[in-house]
């Protein structure tokens, strides 16, 4: 079965090589003719993935028509901000039997929409699926076992990407509730800046546990709210997910809460970090105006936005989350 993959960063070479070890055939492609060139002479992302290869076998192209051409399944593993635009070039080409997987998490900045509704919206795809799950990029690469979660109403887009990614080391569990996945996939990003500030100010192992266990019931609550269903919590791409990025120094929104712990500003943060790109910062602002405009106070979201994005003091935050 052939694969497309939008994106050439660290998780969509990640996602490649394991379709590609699954018999699968791969295509990746990014708009940028520079990085394409690059990344077919060096075969690797120098960028964002130095010293991880591609296999030869696996296709680099800046044509969108080229590589979609004859998949079953469309992977989209860039960036948020780039998943609209990307799907208004997607459509031109899309054909009815044709499966979207989207990696790509967060929620959309002005108009607050999930990424599985700014793809129907732009695509009017049928066959939209969301995959999560805690499996950092590396660890996809390294053959490490983990679990991932596909979500969608659509069983042909759930089972079409279960029996292509999954083999002896990634496990794929299936799900209906693709907006609970997906704001799963966005809150913990927001709440692992929360614990990544913790850390920086050198908060006990006690301390973060019980944090952590009031932020994964914030997460139930905002789960609900937004009209997921509370017991997707308890998936790969729930309670999985939300350890595994609220706890790793690997995470970029654990390490930009960090340096925010630490007492940095947040644009000094960003910039000290090699990367500007911290999701959890744009989910922050969607969450918030979404549950403002609900009238409904999330003490979690409240305090770390306040903090964030109206600099106020860090000193007594974990006093206040309770």
């Amino acid at each position: 079965m052939k694969i497309s993959i939008l994106g050439v960063g660290a998780y969509g070479i990640a996602l490649a090589r394991v379709f590609y070890a699954n018999d699968n055939k791969v295509s990746m492609w990014t708009k940028f003719e520079e990085e394409a060139d690059i990344v077919k002479l060096k075969r690797e992302n120098i960028n964002y993935f130095p010293g991880v290869k591609i296999p030869r076998g696996i296709e680099i192209t800046t044509d969108m028509k080229e590589c979609i051409a004859d998949s079953k399944i469309i992977v989209i593993a860039l960036p948020m901000q780039a998943v609209r635009e990307t799907c208004k070039e997607i459509s031109k080409y899309l054909k009815d039997e044709q499966v979207i997987c989207i990696a790509s998490k967060g929620i959309e900045n002005d108009t607050n929409k999930l990424m599985s509704e700014v793809v129907f919206e732009e695509t009017n795809c049928k066959d939209i699926c969301m995959l999560s799950g805690p499996s950092f990029a590396i660890d996809l690469v390294k053959n490490n076992e983990l679990g991932l979660t596909v979500a969608s109403e659509s069983s042909i887009a759930r089972t079409a990407v279960k029996i292509c990614l999954e083999n002896k080391n990634v496990t794929v569990s299936l799900s209906k509730d693709i907006v609970g996945v997906e704001i799963v996939a966005s809150v913990k990003n927001v709440f692992a800046i929360i614990m990544g500030m913790a850390d920086g100010m050198k908060k006990s192992d006690s301390t973060k546990a019980s944090m952590l266990a009031l932020l994964a019931n914030d997460l139930r609550i905002i789960i609900e709210i937004m009209g997921g269903r509370s017991h997707t919590i308890f998936t790969y791409a729930g309670i999985g997910d939300l350890l595994l990025t609220c706890m790793s120094q690997k995470s970029r929104n654990y390490t930009f809460g960090k340096y925010i712990g630490q007492g940095l500003s947040k644009d000094e943060a960003l910039e000290k970090m090699t990367t500007k790109t911290v999701e959890g910062l744009y989910s922050l602002k969607s969450i918030k105006q979404i549950l403002d405009k609900k009238e409904i106070k999330v003490n979690s979201i409240d305090i770390i936005y306040d903090i964030v994005y109206n600099n106020k003091k860090i000193d007594e935050f974990i006093k206040k989350l309770k």
